[in-house]
Formats: structure tokens, C-alpha cells, sequence
């Protein structure tokens, strides 16, 4: 049976696989190789797990998982922004996401961070802020 982060990965990751546009997707630790079009890449953030109550049961568990777009350089800035706010749109806030036993909350909005060049490449990073009590 998998242990509580992996069940959260899986919620998780179980949304990523959804998202429009049928990008390739660079998950984390995962080997891949950009070719020469646009592509998702998946970063993953935790927090500790937080006791709620003095008794023994679930703790309040948070994250935030970095999405971002990541396209060649030299489409119009608007296109990369817009980009970011697909994503940001499909990671609605209140949104629940069940894996097994374990259900995770979209906690608040998605957040399309500023994005940068990187080498030939454009990020738009967004950020997805997630919780749950497992």
C-alpha cells in the first residue's frame, strides 16, 4: 500500500495528465529530453505534516506543485501568459482530487508567477497550493 506523500503525488499527478493541449509533461525525476515544442514541467514543493489534534489522528498536510509552461523563445509575451493561465484555470480553487483514500484540496487560487528565460526557452511557472488532512 502506498505511504501518504505518494498517495498525494498520485492525486496530483492524476490532474497534471489532464490538462489540455496534449504537451509532453517533465515530471520530477524523471529523464526527458525537450524537443523542439512546447512542454509542461512538474516541480514539487511540501510542507511538514501538522498535528491538528492533541489526540492521535490525521495531520494537516500543505504543498505547493510548480506547473509551468515551457516553450521555445519568440512568440508574442501574451502567448506564454496565457499559457500559464490555462493551467492556472484547470487547478480551480475548492477543487477536491481523491486517490485512494486521501482527498486533496486545491486550497486557493493558482498563481502564474512571473516567468524567465531559460537559455532558448521561455517558463511560466504556476504555482497550485494544495491541502490535505491525512
Amino acid at each position: 500500500m502506498p505511504g501518504i506523500e505518494t498517495k498525494i503525488w498520485m492525486a496530483l499527478k492524476s490532474r497534471i495528465v489532464t490538462l489540455p493541449g496534449g504537451l509532453a509533461i517533465a515530471y520530477p525525476a524523471d529523464v526527458f529530453t525537450p524537443g523542439a515544442a512546447a512542454y509542461i514541467a512538474v516541480d514539487d514543493t511540501n510542507a511538514a505534516p501538522q498535528r491538528v489534534m492533541v489526540s492521535r489522528g490525521p495531520h494537516e498536510r500543505v504543498g505547493v506543485i510548480t506547473v509551468s509552461y515551457v516553450a521555445p523563445i519568440g512568440q508574442d509575451f501574451a502567448v506564454y501568459k496565457e499559457a500559464g493561465s490555462a493551467i492556472a484555470a484547470h487547478f480551480l480553487d475548492d477543487l477536491c482530487i481523491k486517490y485512494g483514500d486521501i482527498v486533496v484540496h486545491i486550497s486557493k487560487k493558482s498563481h502564474v508567477v512571473d516567468g524567465y528565460r531559460d537559455g532558448a526557452w521561455w517558463r511560466t511557472p504556476v504555482n497550485v497550493f494544495w491541502r490535505c488532512g491525512a
